[in-house]
């Protein structure tokens, strides 16, 4: 009886995290001459600082806090000649299960504000 209570019990286990895989998503500033600051995609914070070329630490987005696929937009702050302003990317970027995801920011990027 025991057996067969483990057995159901690692097969209920390995079918609930079977249903959430994560996603990674990261994020590179390639806007030229211009630090960006506050970065995020949605709620989830990429990077504090971004100077230009740099790109951000994979942040992983699991599905437990985040249901996947979710699409959000890309904001951030950008920095030029002691001028700040804060920018919203117009296109949305979609992260599905085992993705890796690289967002590319560069003066095409159409944003808004």
């Amino acid at each position: 009886m025991k057996r067969i209570y483990i057995i159901c019990m690692l097969a209920g286990l390995a079918l609930f995290t079977s249903c959430h895989k994560p996603g990674i998503i990261q994020v590179k500033n390639d806007i030229s001459g211009v630090k960006i600051t506050e970065v995020k995609w949605g709620n989830y914070n990429l990077s504090s600082e971004l100077l230009p070329g740099q790109s951000s630490q994979k942040v992983t987005i699991d599905g437990y806090s985040k249901k996947l696929p979710a699409t959000n937009k890309i904001s951030f702050i950008m920095r030029a000649n002691s001028q700040y302003v804060y920018l919203e990317t117009t296109e949305e970027f979609t992260l599905n299960e085992e993705d890796e995801l690289l967002i590319i920011l560069n003066d095409e990027t159409k944003v808004s504000n």
